[in-house]
């Protein structure tokens, strides 16, 4: 019985832990989508995410004829090393602001 009292408190005190760890990073979650990120949150993304984030601010909001939107390609041979380097002189910057001019 003693070992078993041990055993539920050790794992009743992880999982607070885990909570408290939970609830520390929560308020983050979300803050850093495509439509509130800065050029520093762009340039410190995994390269491999940048294409997806640049792609979402070119076609985000676009009314083009007939359903069209900004080719994939498109998005990553011109927009991304633009915005990079729009976001290396302005870091403070939001990507949602440039959106007109990776167009």
């Amino acid at each position: 019985m003693k070992y078993f009292t041990k055993a539920i408190l050790g794992s009743m005190s992880a999982l607070w832990l885990c909570n408290v760890a939970f609830a520390n990073i929560t308020p983050s979650i979300g803050e850093s989508t495509p439509e509130n990120m800065t050029c520093h949150e762009y340039i410190d993304l995994n390269p491999r995410a940048m294409t997806p984030v640049a792609f979402w601010v070119v076609n985000k909001d676009t009314d083009y004829k007939g359903g069209d939107f900004v080719d994939w390609n498109e998005v990553e041979t011109i927009s991304v090393p633009q915005l990079l380097k729009i976001c290396d002189e302005q870091p403070k910057s939001k990507i949602t602001q440039w959106i007109d001019k990776l167009k």
